[in-house]
């Protein structure tokens, strides 16, 4: 039994028994893309076709991948059931959304909203346009914040953290409206507030390295549509300050959240050029490539869990360093797999997040 056909029949074994779409030859074809993934390490559907073994030709392979990512399945219906598994499992402590955008396919952006769990983003949903590196338009974080607000179990604590980017009144005000988040955002130095006193920006006030000050009440920008609480930073360890917009009391506890912010450039990371390299997936499509995504995040989160795995089991040194861990827990989770097949070692593809048993220091 070949490598490759060990993990292919684990995989579509795992998925028949967890999901239910209109025909099991679709789950037959996420197993497909999955296994490609994770053997090739790369969401490129020519060569992930390459790696499964069935006596059908590469290229027929391929085309029913092919099938699959222009079919009109919907994106929620197939992956909500996997985003709402990873909320409530995380729902007895504070759900910390993390929202960033990157570039995938030829000339897509992919915005994501993930959820934190130690120093990784878990991918909970995603909006797939047309167009390159920049800001996105109001309505489109918006409509990604709309896809994440029925997953998340009732009553939880839910913090927003998200980049200069998403600071825009439209979406301050749809949270207001919408929502009882707390939310840290970065904002431009130029942004304007209204205080009693005076109106005037951020970058005005007086502000030197290790200090921060914090403004109360404050209307944003000159229109002052939005009231809430304006910080400026700099840190010790930054060259320059930054400026952070939030409805938190307290401005150091609204820093200590947006420390956490970076984490999500983690997993655009092993989705690309430390993992899966979508980036350089061919395709143009915006639908298409969110169907791909569903692979490539369900691959990501069999990933994050063996890691885990390693770890509570205390099989690190296997495939790490003895005396340190120098790996993330998506390449843990890589190795281990690597690992596993080389020795012949039992393994099971596990798709809903669950958390280790006993207490572990991850990255």
């Amino acid at each position: 039994m070949t490598d490759r056909y060990r993990v292919y029949t684990k995989v579509k074994k795992t998925l028949k028994q967890m999901m239910k779409l209109d025909h099991q030859g679709q789950v037959v074809t996420l197993a497909m893309m999955i296994t490609g993934i994770v053997i090739s390490r790369k969401a490129q559907l020519s060569v992930m076709s390459s790696e499964i073994p069935t006596e059908t030709k590469e290229k027929s392979v391929e085309m029913r991948m092919r099938r699959w990512v222009k079919d009109e399945l919907e994106v929620e219906a197939v992956y909500m059931p996997f985003a709402r598994q990873i909320l409530e499992t995380l729902c007895h402590l504070p759900l910390v959304l993390v929202m960033d955008g990157s570039q995938a396919g030829r000339g897509c952006m992919v915005l994501m909203v993930g959820v934190l769990y130690q120093k990784r983003a878990l991918p909970i949903a995603w909006l797939v346009y047309k167009g390159k590196k920049g800001h996105a338009s109001a309505e489109r974080h918006i409509q990604v914040l709309e896809k994440v607000q029925p997953l998340l179990p009732e009553g939880s604590e839910v913090v927003l953290l998200g980049d200069a980017e998403y600071d825009t009144t439209k979406m301050l005000l749809w949270m207001e409206k919408n929502t009882t988040w707390k939310y840290v955002l970065r904002t431009s130095p130029q942004i304007y507030v209204q205080t009693s006193k005076c109106s005037q920006p951020l970058r005005d006030y007086p502000l030197q390295k290790g200090q921060l000050f914090s403004l109360k009440q404050v209307g944003f920008t000159q229109t002052s549509v939005v009231t809430l609480n304006a910080i400026g930073w700099w840190g010790s360890d930054y060259k320059e300050p930054i400026f952070l917009i939030t409805n938190f009391e307290d401005a150091y506890e609204a820093c200590r959240y947006y420390r956490r912010r970076f984490r999500i450039e983690t997993f655009f990371s092993d989705q690309k050029s430390r993992g899966f390299h979508m980036h350089k997936s061919h395709l143009a499509d915006p639908a298409r490539l969110s169907r791909l995504l569903i692979a490539a995040c369900l691959a990501y989160i069999w990933m994050i869990v063996q890691g885990l795995r390693v770890l509570a089991e205390g099989k690190l040194a296997l495939i790490d360093r003895g005396d340190r861990r120098d790996k993330s827990l998506f390449r843990l989770g890589l190795d281990w797999l690597k690992y596993a097949l080389k020795h012949s070692i039992d393994f099971q593809p596990v798709f809903l997040f669950m958390l280790p048993r006993c207490t572990v220091h991850v990255r």
